[in-house]
This record gives C-alpha cells, sequence and structure tokens, in this order.
C-alpha cells in the first residue's frame, strides 16, 4: 500500500466514516494535508538519524585511524630500543584496531550509501508533496466552481417562463392598444384640421364671390362704390343734427 492509499485510509478513520458520507470535500483536503505534514516530518526526521548515523560511524572511523597510527609509531619506537616484547604487546593491540578500522570502514561505505539515498528518496518526496499541495489547491477550485455552477443551476430550474411569458403578452396587448389609440386620435386630428381648411377655402370662396359681385353691382349702376360719397344725404354735422331731432318728433307725434 503506497504512503497515499494509506493517507486515505487514516482520513477515513478520522472521520469515523465512508468518503462519500463526508458532504464537505475541503475537510477531505485539508486533513489529507494535514496528515501528509505529519509525514514529511517523519520522513524528515528519519532522514536525519540516517546521515546522523553515516556521521557518528565516520567520527568513529576517523578515531580508531588515529589511534591506530598511534599505535604503529610506538611499535616502531618499541624495536628501536630493542624492546622486542613491548613491540609485540602493542602489535596485538594494534591488530584489533585494524580490524575495528576495516569493520567500520564496510559500516561507513553502508552508511554513506543509505545517506544518499535517502536525501534523493526525501527530495523525491517533497516534491510529491509540493505536486500534492498544488493538486489540493486545483481540486478546491473545481469545487467552489462547481458549487456556483450548481447554485446557478438550481436557480435557472426554479424560474418558470410560463408566468413570465403571459405578463408580456399582456403588456404587448396593451401597447399595442395605446398605439392603435394614439395612431386614431392622430388620424381623427387630421380629418378635423383637413374639415377646418375646407370651411376655410369655402369662407374665402364665398368671400370673394361676394366682392366680385359688389364691383359688378357698381359697375352696373346698381349700389355705390364703396368710399363714395352721397350726395344727397350729405350735409354739415348741424344738419344732421337737426334732422335727428325732427325725425324724434314726428315719431312722438305719431301718424298724421
Amino acid at each position: 500500500m503506497g504512503l497515499f492509499s494509506r493517507l486515505w485510509t487514516t482520513i477515513k478513520g478520522w472521520f469515523g466514516m465512508g468518503v462519500s458520507a463526508i458532504e464537505d470535500p475541503n475537510a477531505i483536503l485539508e486533513a489529507a494535508q494535514n496528515e501528509l505534514r505529519e509525514k514529511q516530518r517523519d520522513v524528515r526526521k528519519q532522514a536525519v538519524q540516517v546521515i546522523q548515523q553515516k556521521n557518528q560511524v565516520e567520527i568513529m572511523l576517523k578515531n580508531e585511524k588515529q589511534k591506530l597510527g598511534t599505535m604503529e609509531a610506538q611499535v616502531k619506537q618499541a624495536l628501536q630500543l630493542g624492546r622486542d616484547d613491548l613491540a609485540e604487546q602493542v602489535m596485538k593491540q594494534m591488530l584489533v584496531v585494524e580490524e575495528t578500522v576495516k569493520s567500520l570502514d564496510q559500516q561507513y561505505t553502508q552508511a554513506l550509501e543509505a545517506s544518499e539515498l535517502v536525501k534523493r528518496q526525501v527530495k523525491a518526496f517533497e516534491a510529491q508533496v509540493q505536486a500534492k499541495y498544488r493538486e489540493k489547491l486545483q481540486l478546491q477550485t473545481q469545487w467552489k466552481q462547481a458549487q456556483i455552477t450548481e447554485k446557478l443551476n438550481e436557480a435557472l430550474s426554479g424560474i418558470s417562463f410560463d408566468t413570465t411569458d403571459e405578463s408580456w403578452e399582456r403588456a404587448k396587448e396593451k401597447i399595442q392598444e395605446k398605439q392603435a389609440r394614439a395612431e386614431a386620435l392622430t388620424e381623427m386630428g387630421k380629418e378635423n384640421l383637413s374639415t377646418e381648411f375646407h370651411e376655410l377655402q369655402s369662407d374665402l370662396s364665398t368671400l370673394a364671390a361676394k366682392e366680385r359681385l359688389a364691383q359688378m353691382k357698381v359697375q352696373m349702376g346698381l349700389e355705390k362704390a364703396t368710399g363714395q360719397v352721397d350726395l344727397e344725404t350729405a350735409g354739415t354735422p348741424e344738419d344732421q343734427q337737426v334732422k335727428e331731432r325732427l325725425g324724434k318728433i314726428k315719431q312722438e307725434m305719431g301718424p298724421q
């Protein structure tokens, strides 16, 4: 079972239910990320332990090699002094140290290989972690977009255009009715204006006819021209006043 498979199993165990029962994917992703952080800390801790073990073997090997060098110098010094017995004792200890150095050298080689391997594994694991973090952000974005789309679809599914269409038809009928009435009033206004115009034309024609008749009467001598003075009835203002007084007296006296 891979790391992420174990992680998924751990997430389900945390919630104590199947993944299908968890309604919020964000909770799943956050839990997965937290578990991944724990795994990341464990991997780093184990890597540090492997590298630390390599360093310890390296220090021990260095110390044993230094001891071996010192003992070799002591053997040479004892031989120079003619102390073969002392040189033999030191040589026995030196052989033990050589075996220790040989064993430590093998351990160091293995520890160095393990250290390099764990470094590569940690690097690869860190890359997987970063990839999972990016995937988490992408999934959260997709989840949010899915929520928005779902809410929009729910809103659209609850909209009925039947009532709206009926309202639009009623409004359309009202508008058409108003337009027809406005056009009728406009047409009536044109008819009234036309009638008035014809009446005006008729009046003008009548007036022109009367003027022509008046001119013809004047030409025929049946009437005097407008502006001419009747000499028989003409007189001074006093004469006119006298005539008016006489006329009133005659009316008072009655017929004779």
